[in-house]
Parts: structure tokens; C-alpha cells; sequence
């Protein structure tokens, strides 16, 4: 019986060792795997670096440059009749001619501060880009 046990324990033994993976395939698993991590770690980091690098027009980032209608400039590529005919108005009346057209006003920004907006488009609204005075930079539809 002892001999019988001993057989058993041994052949258990053997069942178990068979089940397991060589070590070379579970360490080259784990290799493989670091490594594909590595690349993905690594490509992040150069487009993260590459997003704050410069300007799309090959220039460094600068904080003082304004676009033409001034540092919130909502109406470029967005102007028509209506938005071009609210430029170098007060924001009273802009707001009268705007209204007058069936259209409702939101400020995107006063002097050099801009507002944070709604990134939803409505084409019965036009955004105005101030000046210091209250005079409209730049009016675009959205």
C-alpha cells in the first residue's frame, strides 16, 4: 500500500508538471508584452510632446499673437451678410441687428478674455469676439 501511495504521488507529480508551461514561453509572454507596453508608453510621450511643440504654422507657440478678430475669434471661415454687417458695431446695437434677423447673441469673449463656450452648432446664433470698449471684433455664426 506505502508503494501503492508513492506511485500516486509521483504520477500526480508528473500530471502537474506536464501541465505547465515551459519556462522560456512564459518568460518570452512577459517580454513580448513589456515591450509592446514600452512602445505604446513611448509613442504617447512623442505626440504629447510634439501637441505643445509649435503652431500649425511652424512657429513656437506665442500667447500675445491674437487672430485677426482678436484672441476669441469665432467667425473665421463662418462670416456671411449678417455676421459681417455686426463688425465695428456697439454690442447694443449688434445685438439689436442680430435679434432684428431672428438671430440670438452670445459672447465669446471681452478684450482678451475669452469665455468658455458650448461646442454645439446653431446656426440661428451668432457669437461676437469684443473689444475692451464693447465694440464687435468678429462675428460668426455657430
Amino acid at each position: 500500500m506505502i508503494a501503492d501511495a508513492s506511485r500516486r504521488r509521483q504520477a500526480g507529480v508528473q500530471q502537474r508538471g506536464a501541465l505547465r508551461r515551459p519556462r522560456g514561453v512564459v518568460h518570452a509572454a512577459r517580454s513580448a508584452s513589456r515591450a509592446a507596453l514600452a512602445v505604446v508608453v513611448l509613442t504617447l510621450l512623442v505626440v504629447t510632446a510634439a501637441c505643445g511643440a509649435a503652431d500649425p504654422a511652424g512657429g513656437p507657440p506665442s500667447e500675445t499673437s491674437s487672430p485677426p478678430g482678436g484672441p476669441c475669434d469665432t467667425a473665421v471661415g463662418q462670416g456671411d451678410e449678417t455676421t459681417r454687417a455686426l463688425v465695428g458695431l456697439s454690442e447694443a446695437e449688434a445685438t439689436q441687428r442680430a435679434g432684428d434677423s431672428g438671430l440670438q447673441v452670445r459672447v465669446a469673449g471681452r478684450g482678451t478674455e475669452c469665455y468658455a463656450l458650448t461646442a454645439d452648432h446653431r446656426p440661428d446664433r451668432v457669437n461676437l469676439t469684443l473689444d475692451e470698449d464693447g465694440t464687435v471684433l468678429a462675428a460668426g455664426r455657430g
